[in-house]
């Protein structure tokens, strides 16, 4: 299955870059402006992390709002949300909604594990990806299929597989092999297919957002940026992405930020010699977190920075949202009221 092909190779990842006899350059700052502490401890280590979401192992969740109240049942990994229902699945589990209120599950009658997905609105019905690359909609309430589809098989992906998501009325379905492919929310009849990258391996959409008349997806290896008119693109190696009002942020995997406009033109760039970035995020500055144990907090223009060690050095799951960080069982917060 793709989780666990993906958690060997994870910790395979970590064991090459940690061990070996050949040299390794890692990121060494200058200058460290200062330190950080843990602000609490989780109720349990973290299981799993996908695009926007964190699972601990005892089955409670933390999403951009923070720790949840509910836990899952034992074994399953959060996927989607709408109000009191959650999509959850798990390794040689059905898939199931649950409802958070009533502890009650049904399960979802699809052939492999859900690996992302939507409630679309005003309906009992999801979007869906599954390992092995089918998607489509299914139908909770009628316990059924509405729409489904192959693509071209995907034996790897990224841990960030970017979920649907609704533009007007259509979803947008984000697929293991590099495409966006537009559905029509009543039926998912397809309306129109757009390549985003065209990588042989870990190819799927890791980043997938729209802001004003622009929307904006990438893979590792490629990032678009699609308007009514046109659509541009740029090819690197991509960690991580952040759109914002103020720009198009691209962490490279050189350890460079490029800083674009809407059109991914670049507008300026500013290098850290070695640094593998891990996640960032935005608050006053942007908060760029490094594998090595820094925050690297950037001003919008990248015009100058500030680095903050960090207790420990990133080897386990990470997951960051809004002002807080959360590593392996402890978390810590960017800004304090």
């Amino acid at each position: 299955m793709i989780r666990s092909s993906l958690y060997i190779l994870l910790l395979a990842f970590f064991a090459f870059t940690a061990g070996g006899c050949s040299e390794k350059n890692y990121y060494e700052p200058s200058k460290i402006d200062g330190t950080v502490t843990y602000d609490g401890e989780l109720p349990a280590p973290i299981a799993e992390v996908g695009y926007r979401s964190a699972t601990l192992e005892n089955g409670a969740v933390i999403t951009s709002e923070g720790l949840q109240k509910f836990r899952l049942p034992e074994g399953y990994r959060f996927i989607a949300r709408s109000g009191k229902l959650v999509v959850a699945a798990g390794d040689c589990k059905p898939n199931i909604i649950y409802n958070t209120e009533t502890n009650e599950s049904s399960e979802v009658d699809l052939p492999r594990r859900v690996v992302a997905a939507m409630f679309i609105p005003d309906s009992e019905k999801i979007a869906f990806v599954l390992e092995g690359n089918s998607y489509g909609i299914y139908d909770y309430g009628k316990k059924g299929v509405v729409a489904k589809y192959e693509s071209d098989k995907a034996l790897t992906a990224d841990i960030r597989i970017a979920s649907p998501m609704m533009l007007e009325n259509l979803i947008l379905i984000p697929t293991l092999d590099g495409k966006l492919v537009i559905v029509t929310a009543q039926d998912g009849t397809k309306v129109r297919e757009i390549i985003v990258g065209k990588g042989e391996e870990f190819n799927n959409v890791i980043f997938l957002d729209v802001v004003g008349d622009r929307l904006v997806a990438a893979t590792p290896h490629r990032i678009i940026s699609v308007s009514p008119k046109l659509m541009d693109a740029l090819d690197m190696e991509i960690s991580d992405v952040l759109f914002l009002k103020d720009g198009i942020y691209i962490l490279s995997k050189e350890g460079k930020v490029y800083r674009c406009d809407s059109e991914l033109k670049i507008l300026n760039s500013e290098k850290f010699p070695f640094a593998h970035f891990v996640g960032a995020i935005y608050g006053d500055y942007i908060y760029l977190i490094e594998r090595e144990g820094y925050i690297i907090a950037t001003d919008t223009d990248l015009s100058s920075s500030h680095v903050f060690k960090i207790p420990d050095r990133i080897e386990n799951w990470f997951f960051a949202a809004k002002e807080r960080l959360y590593y392996d069982r402890y978390y810590f917060r960017l800004h304090r009221d």
